[in-house]
């Protein structure tokens, strides 16, 4: 347990700098403030990436429950769209 509510974690760790991205947008979209660590010096070396342990995905200490429940929900499919999902449809 950490003291500090505002210390930044690692929830997440990708080769690829996308996929990273991609949690950080949905975690995001959730109300979670999130952080990529070292993503820049992966994108500039992708060979460096297994030596920095890939692109940290970081959450504040205080929304780490939150941020691991949306991580399963996501291994889950909870937020895969159906087959016949039309992305030019409205939404009402």
């Amino acid at each position: 347990m950490h003291d500090d509510p505002n210390d930044w974690l690692t929830v997440a760790r990708f080769s690829d700098a996308v996929e990273a991205q991609l949690l950080q947008g949905r975690l995001q979209a959730d109300g979670i403030e999130a952080f990529l660590a070292d993503r820049n010096h992966v994108q500039a070396d992708p060979l460096i990436a297994l030596a920095l342990g890939g692109v940290r995905v970081q959450v504040k200490a205080r929304d780490i429950d939150a941020a691991q429940a949306i991580i399963a929900a996501l291994a889950s499919g909870d937020y895969a769209l159906d087959e016949d999902f039309d992305p030019g449809a409205s939404v009402d």
